[in-house]
């Protein structure tokens, strides 16, 4: 997809925030599911200032829209995570939404509305946009403030993807892990994990999820 103009315009300075990463991931032929580790925000500005196509992030909803992304900030990010007192959580809230939330959409951010009547929605933008050929990049990581260099216990609901995607195409969906190395500075595609759409459904969804696991951490 195409991105807007403040997503380039951010990202010109985010790289030269964080400085520049190798990524050594080749554009996907198709439809793809990339997964990644958070490790408190480094993950995605790493993938999305520094991969060579542009894949779909998946992003809490309330980032998306400028009235909700304050909220969250004033209670919980900027106070209760970063221990601001009230009226500087508030200020710093206010201050950052309006950027953030239209940085969102700029990117083609797809809402992730978790444990909420709207979650079938992230589900269907999401399928729509596998089927215009668009890749989504997830980080999954329940602890997604760890430092640490791998990925740790990890939400599997973003798997029901393949539930969905084998309705509309013959093939299983390709879960693709990305590796972050911040020594080296680098972005790697581990091994392709595909569901076995011929096996129990249940047994398949620890298998794939701990292949991605296992492939995220390999050093």
């Amino acid at each position: 997809m195409e991105r807007g103009k403040l997503f380039y315009f951010s990202r010109f300075f985010i790289r030269l925030g964080i400085g520049r990463w190798t990524a050594a991931v080749e554009s996907p032929d198709g439809p793809a599911v990339y997964v990644c580790s958070h490790r408190n925000l480094s993950g995605p500005l790493a993938t999305l200032c520094w991969l060579p196509f542009a894949p779909r992030p998946w992003v809490l909803h309330v980032f998306l829209e400028r009235e909700s992304c304050r909220k969250q900030y004033r209670d919980y990010t900027f106070s209760r995570r970063f221990g601001m007192p009230g009226p500087l959580a508030s200020l710093a809230a206010w201050a950052s939404s309006g950027y953030v939330s239209r940085l969102m959409n700029s990117l083609g951010a797809v809402p992730v509305y978790r444990g909420m009547a709207q979650l079938g929605a992230t589900f269907r933008e999401s399928i729509a946009a596998l089927q215009r050929g668009e890749s989504l990049l997830i980080f999954p990581d329940v602890d997604y403030t760890s430092d640490s260099g791998g990925i740790g216990e990890i939400y599997e609901g973003f798997l029901l993807l393949e539930r969905l995607w084998r309705k509309k195409a013959e093939e299983p969906l390709d879960f693709i892990p990305l590796r972050l190395d911040a020594s080296a500075r680098t972005i790697t595609a581990g091994r392709t994990v595909r569901f076995n759409r011929d096996a129990d459904w249940k047994e398949e969804l620890v298998r794939v999820r701990e292949a991605l696991r296992e492939e995220i951490n390999r050093k």
